[in-house]
């Protein structure tokens, strides 16, 4: 689907449809029924209203089903590379570490609500079948959006899921290739009766692995029905399961590594008898929504969400537990065992109302939320070796013993209630849009002693001007903050806070198929914890700090006609510490951020003659160097990998191949293992192949 020119703000609300198969946008239904393409012309993820990307003061890229699709990509780190300035975590690092937005963790959210902020990685999803498009907000988002520990100080990424169409229709898929790849998936609309329509999305895998002995599986599944209770009124429920787990990896010793003193392919623990790590999650949301008229809507939203990770990891700590130096690749194994449990019921609740005054036409929003959530974690460490592994020449000998009782406990809950209001006001060329939430948050951390309320007024402005049909300008300022998690200090904590500042230039030139954005941007963030200096309290920290970001990113789409679509980015990001208590950090770069990235993909498809139906793909994704740790110690060197795809439909059946790594690169990426200075080999060449068939 083509981008294509939208009277910002002078229609009514969509209407709620009772026939046509609809998709759910959390805000807005948008009937389907010609090809996607790379571009869509609107975002309801920024504004919580139906608005054109290119009337939105704020850099948002939207990644569509058709896009995953036809990339192959199967994990969220994985579709991320097509945003410029985004970093993708791996399935690999567990829950700790989620992905980064111009330098800053970014939070996930699903169809508008959070699944628990402290750890950004807890509601990674296990899949991507069932998503419709994914929205990458850059920057911060508090004055709509919040839970768990606060707002997101980054980014947010909001995944939205599909609706059950009104007709039957689906579609049965097998995946298999490298690495002994089994994954078969599918998704299936029902209609029940008039008025009442079911989904279920599913997928299931199981994998070997290019580093020794890790095996991974994982399994998902995602019902929903949807209820037309009148011309005016619907509701959506939906369920969803996700499990993922393998053998936890604890990352290679970066600087031998890079050496090539190691086998690049070492597991650096002991397998033996090593239960696999796992992430669970499971949720339940309702949404209903109200049209009071054509230009009034209410919509209330609901969730449960719980999740439980236990943790079994082996590893290696150079800095404690060095190698011997007549033997400099043999190192002391370590063991731990952690358990982590989230629970959260979180709710939203929101009104849009249209209306023309003060010679414009305004869209208003207010709404309210409320978040809920306990966290338990218990970890269990006694410092004992369980024997002794030679990265150069493993032979994984070495037990991984008994699982040991918990020693470390975490217990928190947090509390947040808020109240929001927005202006999106259009004057022919001009489109302002002004925002303001006021957040109170109670956070408790049971073995810090912290029970602070924090009260937090987060505003964001922002204009875009319409020079030309196609082309606008754009300049946003926005602010976040966020509860100090897991913090141990002498003080009382304070918040960690967020500002950003940015502008530059929208495209949505339909004519030519040009859509995209320039940005130029700085953001700061402050009250970062470093170590406390006061040498009597050598595991404390004091809220001194501070990291700021500043660059330049450039996204872009062309799709001239439908045989072809092209996506292209490119980011400059320079995100540095500005302040800190150990002043030899001033200046280092911030971990995994790459000063330059980019990505180029693309797509032709053969849409007439006697290969009608053949289509074919190909990108090249790149990095510059990359820091492991604060304090730089070792950087990762950049590379270059190309990906490449052809697909071919033959009536209701489709044969897909995909390729990664094409050119075979032997690279490392950086790796997060308790901040070690660890790296991963990258995937070597893989080849996969699909087959699907559709009802």
């Amino acid at each position: 689907m083509h981008a294509q020119n939208v009277e910002a703000q002078t229609a009514p609300i969509d209407p709620i449809p009772t026939n046509a198969g609809p998709s759910w946008t959390g805000d807005t239904i948008v009937v389907t029924g010609i090809r996607d393409g790379y571009a869509v012309p609107e975002t309801a993820s920024a504004t919580r209203t139906t608005t054109p990307l290119i009337h939105v003061p704020q850099s948002v890229q939207v990644l569509t089903g058709a896009l995953l699709r036809e990339q192959d990509r199967r994990q969220l780190g994985e579709a991320l590379a097509n945003v410029s300035g985004v970093v993708g975590n791996r399935p690999e690092e567990g829950l700790t570490v989620g992905p980064i937005v111009r330098g800053f963790m970014a939070e996930i959210y699903q169809d508008g609500l959070p699944m628990f902020g402290a750890f950004s990685a807890a509601n990674d999803p296990a899949s991507l079948v069932g998503i419709r498009r994914i929205d990458v907000l850059k920057g911060p988002s508090a004055t709509l959006y919040g839970g768990g520990v606060g707002s997101p100080l980054g980014g947010l990424i909001n995944i939205e899921s599909e609706r059950p169409g009104t007709k039957l229709q689906g579609y049965a898929a097998i995946r298999a290739g490298s690495f002994a790849t089994f994954n078969p998936y599918g998704e299936l609309d029902v209609p029940i009766t008039t008025g009442i329509s079911a989904r279920i999305a599913g997928e299931y895998q199981s994998n070997d692995h290019w580093v020794d002995r890790i095996e991974g599986e994982r399994i998902f599944v995602q019902p929903s029905i949807a209820f037309q209770l009148g011309t005016r009124t619907d509701l959506m429920v939906q369920g969803q399961y996700g499990r993922r787990e393998q053998l936890e990896y604890s990352g290679l010793p970066a600087a031998q590594t890079l050496a090539g003193e190691v086998d690049r392919n070492a597991f650096p623990g002991a397998p033996n008898g090593q239960p696999r790590s796992s992430t669970t999650n499971q949720m339940v949301t309702g949404t209903l929504r109200h049209d009071f008229g054509d230009d009034v809507r209410l919509t209330v939203t609901g969730r449960y969400y719980e999740s439980r990770v236990p943790q079994f990891g082996t590893f290696i700590y150079p800095d404690m537990y060095p190698a011997d130096p007549a033997t400099p690749t043999t190192y002391p194994l370590l063991a731990l065992n952690m358990l982590s449990h989230f629970e959260e019921a979180t709710f939203d609740a929101n009104l849009v109302a249209k209306t023309e005054m003060v010679g414009g036409t305004h869209t208003f929003l207010v709404g309210a939320s409320y978040d809920h959530t306990d966290f338990y974690s218990d970890m269990a460490f006694t410092g004992m070796t369980r024997g002794s592994i030679d990265l150069a020449d493993p032979t994984y000998d070495v037990s991984f013993g008994e699982i040991l009782p918990p020693s470390l406990l975490q217990t928190d809950r947090y509390e947040t209630r808020a109240i929001y209001a927005q202006d999106q006001a259009d004057y022919g060329w001009l489109h302002l849009t002004g925002s303001l939430r006021y957040t109170r948050l109670r956070f408790r951390e049971d073995q810090q002693a912290t029970d602070e309320t924090y009260h937090r007024l987060s505003p964001r402005i922002g204009a875009t001007v319409d020079v030309v049909p196609g082309v606008a300008l754009y300049a946003g300022y926005a602010t976040a903050f966020r509860g100090a998690f897991g913090l141990m200090s002498r003080v009382t904590p304070r918040p960690e806070t967020s500002r950003n500042v940015e502008g530059g230039i929208k495209l949505a030139a339909t004519g030519i198929g040009l859509s995209g954005t320039l940005a130029v941007y700085e953001q700061t963030r402050n009250n970062v914890a470093t170590p406390d200096p006061n040498p009597a309290f050598p595991f404390f920290a004091v809220q001194t700090g501070q990291q700021r970001s500043r660059g330049i990113e450039a996204d872009l789409i062309w799709e001239p006609r439908p045989a072809f679509s092209m996506i292209a980015n490119y980011a400059y990001t320079d995100a540095a510490v500005t302040r800190d208590t150990n002043t030899s950090l001033i200046d280092d770069r911030l971990p995994r951020v790459p000063r330059h990235s980019g990505r180029i993909a693309a797509r032709y498809r053969v849409l007439g003659g006697a290969a009608k139906g053949l289509s074919l793909g190909a990108g090249v994704t790149a990095f510059t160097a990359r820091e492991i740790t604060l304090p730089n110690s070792v950087s990762v060197p950049g590379y270059a990998a190309i990906d490449a795809q052809a697909s071919y439909d033959i009536g209701r059946f489709t044969v897909q191949v995909s390729t990664v790594n094409l050119g075979g690169a032997r690279s490392f990426d950086t790796y997060q293992y308790f901040a070690f200075p660890v790296v991963m080999p990258t995937q070597p060449r893989s080849a996969f192949v699909t087959l699907k068939t559709r009802l």
